[in-house]
């Protein structure tokens, strides 16, 4: 019987079974495995659209296997991927995001589908949010570093329930997150990118369109980022935004470190103008071991793993079956890619 899709998914073959329940949507549906290696380098170079640091050595094996391919699930694919599988015809990253597919030149091919897993994560990263403003509000790194030093000194901590929480960009993320803030009793502002009369998003407060974004910087005690990475939020905190937030004020930023000037924020902590921040994502990743972010003592830096969870992969290609079966019946896919848009 022919195969009615040859898949290809690479990096993953340590997790084969998880791909049993693609197969099970039609016996003919060939699941193939490939290893594609790549450095952080590499990929922080295509999020910023540099040029690729070091020339791409792919196998024999490799080459063979994405000219079969008409489907590829992965992460990080190589960068001349137009060219290398002739027969692509759709492109499922297990990632929220789609920066890391710059250069390839699958985002300007009109003819291949692009799917993320969109929110699927969201409730993840929302409770990144919350241990980062427990971490400030309770004084967990004051408290630790008694601990160590098997120091007994009482401190006062803070409550969550009452406080504003600023969050840009109310999408899956965004209202996950304020759903969160909600149950712990705190005032939500959210910020969209669309005019925001006659709107309504769950479980915020007040929703504010992007041109105010002063109002929401000046009133949160958090202001948590929460937008996709596109030419419209590159830099969208730099330093002028980092001076309109409260001095007590706490960044959070589990979107991009582009949306962040990375210089003017380390000014700002520096000069302690705000009070905090946590950091999952950064403008160069891994972050330099000379940044000055390793050291502030005010920062919780954490290494891109807001939605690092042990399932992260079963969890990602059960979706993608569910869009497999759609893809096989010419139905919209989930979590498509918007090329106007820019996720």
């Amino acid at each position: 019987m022919p195969s009615p899709l040859t898949i290809l998914a690479l990096n993953a073959s340590t997790q084969d079974a998880a791909f049993d329940v693609v197969r099970s949507i039609d016996p003919g549906i060939a699941v193939q495995h490939a290893a594609y290696r790549t450095s952080w380098e590499e990929v922080s170079a295509r999020r910023t659209g540099a040029p690729s640091p070091l020339p791409e050595e792919l196998s024999d094996e490799l080459r063979a296997a994405l000219a079969r391919a008409e489907v590829i699930f992965a992460f990080v694919v190589p960068r001349d991927l137009r060219t290398l599988a002739p027969r692509l015809r759709w492109l499922a990253t297990p990632a929220t995001g789609i920066d890391h597919l710059r250069g390839t030149g699958i985002l300007e091919a009109d003819n291949v589908l692009v799917t993320t897993v969109g929110g699927l994560f969201a409730p993840v990263i929302a409770e990144h949010v919350l241990l980062g403003m427990l971490h400030f509000t309770k004084h967990a790194a004051q408290f630790a570093a008694q601990q160590r030093a098997r120091q007994w000194k009482m401190l006062r901590v803070e409550s969550l329930d009452g406080r504003s929480v600023g969050v840009v960009g109310v999408g899956s993320i965004g209202t996950a997150v304020a759903r969160l803030a909600h149950a712990f009793g705190m005032h939500v502002t959210g910020l969209g990118r669309r005019p925001a009369a006659d709107r309504r998003v769950p479980d915020v407060d007040r929703l504010l369109s992007r041109d105010e974004l002063p109002q929401l910087l000046a009133s949160a005690d958090y202001v948590v980022l929460a937008v996709a990475d596109t030419p419209d939020t590159r830099h969208m905190i730099g330093r002028v935004e980092l001076a309109m937030m409260r001095p007590d004020a706490v960044l959070i930023n589990v979107a991009r470190g582009t949306v962040v000037d990375e210089a003017a924020l380390i000014e700002a902590l520096q000069a302690r103008r705000i009070a905090g921040a946590v950091l999952d994502v950064f403008a160069q990743e891994p972050l330099p071991a000379d940044s000055p972010l390793w050291h502030l003592p005010h920062v919780l830096l954490t290494p891109h793993v807001a939605a690092y969870v042990t399932d992260y992969l079963p969890r990602a290609v059960v979706q993608f079956a569910d869009n497999v079966r759609r893809f096989l019946q010419g139905q919209p896919l989930v979590n498509r890619l918007d090329r106007a848009r820019g996720y």
